[in-house]
């Protein structure tokens, strides 16, 4: 990510962007394996053209149909990973893999664990000293630590633009800063939006109110608590760091547990001034919460008013699921997930996400996560110089480069330029999760997150065939999609 200075209005507007994806020098958009695989197909086929002009024909056509998935494109993937996603579908629909049921209806399960890539969930709680018990989840088949930081942020309101661009300054040396982390694979910031049923406001007036306080004080306490759940909403932002497990040692779960908790300090130093709010981590009781709230929305309300109702991790799952083509019902609600395809183009200011993260009334819950994977800085600075090659080859070989080729070889060329000056390079990607109560109402809400992303200037695709994983990625988890994904992408 690159900034910039604009005049804007009189005034001096940073401004951001080059984000860019990096595309494989190629012929016919084949990339580097395709493109030797034509060159073989076309050279066998001259081959054996004076032995068998049929066998020649032959092979040409046989190869000519096997690359030609390799080169369509569909919404940013090849038409053979659409073809595999697909098989893959019907496959597991067939064998009902896309059915859950857990508790006493269940032949496998007793407790109401979660259900997917989360089956072999578990949580360690880990005592820092300092921080107190820290709550990292372990995903056993991939080896992942997960670590969740709960921020309470201030809001743009009423705040100046060189205090935004302060924090964005402050973010962007915080994500630089995870490239030097050791063995972190992935950062992901959520904000969750509810409709606010206002119990926690009643609560707390209730807990620090005075029997003998005015009488018109209370009256106005009690008409506030009254009126403020109307039109209100509850915003949870969470930050989740997830590690690996140090190559070539054999340690237990909670030995790399203890190693990931003792990471926290500097990582929650850094993150403050990002915020501008305070930040706790999260205990295994508040990640058991916030998962069981997901999973199933009708019980968001009493385990708000009731704390001591929330559930241990192997009972946070949900009591069943199924899973559609394009959506995801959990027990008392319906979710479908969308991921981004294209990131915004050109310039953008500090704003840009604010309208997709606002509370939306019509939605039971709404989740946006912005899912960061850093390079390492020898990873980076190979990457940025492949990227630039593949750019000046791919404009190159046009005898008249067209307007995308000639900025794509620009912002390529930036990208070195930026990382040769100590920038980071981060892969990214933002999944938004729209859960309502009904099928019903799943168009309203697609029309809704539609909005929502044309302004944000994004380009979202539902997750198809993959909502069950998509649901389980935007939790406090540590699901690391590629990590999980049986087809290539």
């Amino acid at each position: 990510m690159s900034t910039g200075v604009r005049e804007r209005a009189g005034e001096q507007q940073r401004t951001y962007g080059n984000w860019r994806l990096g595309r494989g020098a190629g012929l016919f958009g084949l990339g580097p394996v395709g493109t030797i695989a034509a060159f073989l197909v076309m050279v066998l086929s001259a081959g054996m053209l004076p032995l068998s002009t049929v066998a020649a024909l032959l092979t040409a056509v046989v190869g000519t149909l096997v690359l030609a998935p390799l080169a369509i494109r569909v919404n940013g993937r090849t038409g053979f990973q659409v073809i595999t996603t697909r098989v893959a579908w019907w496959l597991g629909r067939a064998r009902r893999q896309h059915v859950y049921v857990s508790g006493v209806a269940s032949r496998v399960a007793a407790a109401h664990q979660l259900p997917g890539v989360l089956a072999r969930s578990e949580v360690y709680e880990v005592e820092t000293g300092r921080s107190g018990l820290v709550a990292v989840v372990v995903v056993p088949q991939s080896r992942h630590y997960t670590v969740t930081l709960r921020c309470a942020p201030e809001g743009m309101d009423l705040v100046d633009q060189a205090v935004i661009d302060a924090r964005v300054g402050h973010l962007a040396a915080w994500l630089a800063a995870l490239s030097r982390e050791p063995q972190l694979v992935q950062a992901q910031v959520t904000v969750e939006t509810t409709p606010d049923p206002g119990t926690r406001l009643a609560a707390e007036v209730a807990a620090t109110s005075r029997p003998d306080a005015p009488a018109l004080a209370l009256q106005v306490l009690d008409d506030v608590v009254r009126s403020y759940p109307a039109g209100s909403a509850s915003v949870d932002t969470r930050v989740s760091l997830t590690y690996t497990a140090p190559p070539g040692r054999s340690m237990s779960h909670e030995d790399v547990c203890r190693e990931v908790a003792a990471r926290l300090p500097h990582l929650h130093a850094g993150l403050t001034g990002a915020t501008g709010a305070g930040i706790v981590p999260m205990s295994a009781r508040g990640l058991a919460g916030v998962v069981r709230a997901a999973y199933d929305p009708a019980a968001a309300l009493d385990l708000t008013r009731d704390p001591q109702l929330t559930p241990d991790w192997p009972q946070a799952g949900p009591v069943a699921t199924r899973e559609s083509w394009d959506s995801y019902r959990h027990d008392s609600g319906v979710s479908r997930t969308w991921c981004m395809v294209e990131a915004p183009r050109g310039v953008v200011y500090s704003r840009l996400f604010a309208r997709l993260t606002d509370p939306d009334p019509q939605l039971l819950r709404k989740r946006v996560s912005m899912i960061y994977r850093p390079y390492s800085p020898g990873e980076a600075a190979r990457l940025v110089e492949s990227d630039k090659r593949d750019a000046r080859f791919l404009a190159g070989k046009k005898h008249r480069p067209s307007a995308r080729d000639l900025t794509d070889l620009a912002a390529a060329d930036q990208a070195a330029e930026e990382e040769a000056a100590g920038a980071g390079v981060t892969r990214f990607t933002v999944l938004v999760t729209a859960t309502v109560a009904d099928e019903t109402q799943l168009d309203e809400a697609t029309g809704i997150i539609r909005a929502r992303a044309g302004e944000a200037r994004l380009v979202l695709r539902p997750m198809f065939g993959c909502q069950a994983a998509g649901f389980a990625a935007g939790l406090p988890a540590g699901v690391v999609l590629p990590t999980h994904a049986s087809i290539p992408f």
